[in-house]
């Protein structure tokens, strides 16, 4: 059996589990089906007991699992009395008709231990039973006066008519009973004898025929199907009862949180998933709880693209094939149906510098690409790596500056110091432009900047011969203080593949980052090669501008290929945290950010870096080679502010 729906978002067809396809044989060889109840029977009622309710009001009875599906004995009672001791901590259902002998205004009175309540509807239905008269707390046996709330208002009923009751009792300890009186027309104050009662009985089916034999069998098979796909209570009656005609069985609505009274309630939607209870009675889903199989998507978004909301496994099918999950086009807001509509990769951002490594003073011969956490390089006579020559070479690191303040317009200088030259560039433009051989040679640039306007960094170096030295800093002017390039320089991460371009060009930054190209310089029309293909042929191709090799897998960069040399050793570095700053103040570990530990093979050129955790007090060091190793450590607090280095230590790997 199949149900379609439709949604806002679409169509789909569920597959209801446990409606299954029947076909009648031999009725006399198969079991009896569940019983059908009888007509209302005059002179009686049916009394529930739930046992093992402790507590005294009826609160306790009506919160309890059991209630009203449930009840631990059925015995009847002839009026609407009980005066024996049964038991202690259970609770009492007596449901029912009352007939009015005449025409006329009633009165109804309540007696019980423990508490004890009358309910009475305007018609022969449940849909308007109301509380009339409760006694609030135990009273003596046919105490009708004790309290003002035992008695009910004067209600109307006509002669000949029936109303729906309800009794609800509950007993804690001690003695038990209960009774409900009433008077009007021709009747003083009397307890409710059978003469007026009516045991009460769900309501059969509106057909136009009854049912044949066959069809009452595979109907009540098919109930009992769904109330075990459900996990319902029994029902010894058939059909279920809907009482108030809205398509939802009654025990269902109770089971859920909704009002059996209430036809409305099947459109509502309580746990938010664009499916109404009636969509989630039908789908044998859970109408409290957004996403019934927990697979992160909810019931409505797999009912509307097909999927079977009690199916975790289906999250992770590609509906579209265009490389992502239902799962993940859910997250992304995509059209899971749909190849065309595919999420978009949120940028990543690491910290440091992306450098650019060539051969040649003017980016001539693209070398590789890698990630350099700050630009603090003092190479000597020698060169970044054995790919570079000693002399004739040319860096470009690009990145982006964030400025950690968060109120105001605030100045920083951005400051370079390189042998030999140098340009810098905020935004694309020219802020310092020393293209030229010199040794040594500092050059500022000073900008002002609103809270995280961020602006984009790019350092152009050459050297020429001789020695080789590189370095970018940027200060703070209002405290003076050097800010960690790690804390305030971030740059794409090379290992994602967003689709971001900058310059809006059609050439991702990625692409351009990983093979040598400017983010914010226009190159499509560029050719870097000995065949003439520019760098966008190039780009749709999917080849490396300067070689034309296919770059087929652009989750791996060119970067500089690890080291030869065999990693031998580990060291770790212990230290204690500061309590006090430079100036004398107290510092809190609450204030620290980070470490940063500088060390390398020289004492005057500490070129690798890393970052231990502000919590930290110890960190290890792998893979370094033969030969002495020379280590310092900085504080940074949350402000961005950084400690003078510590003393350098030295430590021989052999």
């Amino acid at each position: 059996m199949s149900v379609s729906k439709a949604l806002g978002l679409g169509s789909a067809v569920i597959f209801i589990s446990g409606c299954q396809s029947w076909q009648f044989r031999d009725i006399e060889g198969l079991p009896p089906t569940a019983s059908i109840p009888q007509e209302s029977e005059p002179g009686k009622v049916d009394v529930w007991y739930f046992d093992g309710i402790s507590g005294t009001t009826v609160d306790t009875l009506t919160s309890s699992p059991a209630y009203p599906d449930s009840p631990d004995e059925i015995t009847e009672l002839t009026e609407l009395e009980n005066l024996q001791n049964r038991a202690n901590n259970y609770g009492t259902l007596i449901r029912g008709f009352i007939e009015a002998p005449q025409t006329g205004e009633y009165t109804f009175y309540v007696a019980g231990d423990d508490e004890t309540q009358f309910w009475l509807s305007a018609s022969e239905t449940p849909d308007s039973v109301s509380q009339i008269a409760t006694t609030g707390r135990a009273t003596p046996i046919r105490d009708y006066n004790r309290y003002t709330s035992q008695t009910s208002p004067a209600i109307y009923l006509e002669a000949g008519s029936r109303y729906y009751f309800e009794l609800r009792h509950k007993e804690g300890g001690w003695d038990d009973h209960f009774s409900v009186a009433w008077e009007g027309p021709g009747i003083s104050r009397q307890v409710i004898s059978g003469d007026h009662l009516y045991s009460w009985a769900q309501r059969l089916p509106t057909t136009d025929q009854e049912l044949t034999a066959e069809d009452a069998y595979e109907m009540g098979y098919r109930v009992g199907f769904f109330d075990a796909e459900q996990g319902l209570a029994f029902t010894p009656g058939y059909p279920v009862l809907d009482g108030d005609g809205d398509g939802l069985y009654d025990n269902w609505e109770v089971l859920y949180g909704l009002n059996p009274a209430d036809p409305t309630d099947a459109n509502s939607d309580q746990d938010d998933d664009l499916l109404s209870a009636l969509d989630e009675f039908w789908s044998a889903t859970d109408p409290t709880n957004p996403d019934t199989d927990g697979d992160g998507i909810p019931d409505g978004y797999e009912f509307a693209y097909g999927l079977d909301p009690r199916d975790p496994t289906d999250a992770s099918v590609d509906l579209d094939g265009d490389g992502y999950s239902v799962l993940e086009e859910y997250l992304a807001g995509t059209d899971p149906t749909n190849p065309d509509d595919s999420p978009v990769q949120e940028t990543q951002y690491t910290a440091g510098f992306i450098g650019q490594y060539f051969q040649g003073t003017s980016f001539d011969d693209f070398l590789y690409t890698q990630k350099d956490p700050s630009i603090q390089f003092d190479w000597g006579s020698g060169s970044p790596s054995s790919q570079v020559p000693n002399n004739q070479f040319s860096i470009r690191w690009q990145g982006w500056f964030v400025p950690p303040h968060t109120d105001g317009t605030r100045s920083y200088q951005l400051t370079t110091r390189t042998d030999d030259g140098v340009r810098l560039l905020v935004n694309g433009k020219p802020v310092i432009d020393q293209w030229k051989n010199q040794s040594a040679t500092s050059y500022s640039h000073e900008l002002s900047l609103e809270p995280e306007e961020r602006v984009a960094i790019t350092m152009e170096y050459y050297e020429g011969g001789w020695d080789a030295s590189a370095a970018f800093t940027v200060t703070d002017q209002q405290t003076g203080t050097e800010l960690s390039a790690s804390n305030v320089i971030e740059s794409l991460d090379l290992s994602t593949t967003p689709e971001v371009s900058t310059l809006e060009d059609g050439i991702s930054d990625i692409y351009k980052l990983r093979y040598g190209l400017p983010l914010l310089q226009p190159s499509a029309d560029m050719v870097l090669n000995n065949e003439g293909v520019t760098v966008w042929d190039a780009y749709q191709s999917g080849l490396h501008p300067y070689t034309l090799e296919t770059v087929s897998e652009p989750d791996a960069p060119a970067t500089e290929p690890a080291p030869t040399e065999p990693a031998v050793s580990t060291v770790t570095l212990r230290w204690s945290a500061p309590g006090t700053r430079v100036d004398g103040s107290s510092i809190s570990l609450s204030e620290i950010s980070h470490y940063e530990i500088n060390y390398g093979q020289s004492p005057d050129n500490l070129d690798q870096e890393v970052r231990a955790d502000s919590t930290a007090t110890e960190y290890t060091l792998e893979g370094l080679v033969e030969g002495t190793w020379y280590f310092t450590i900085r504080v940074i607090d949350t402000e961005g502010l950084t400690s003078q280095a510590s003393d350098i230590v030295e430590f021989v790997v052999q």
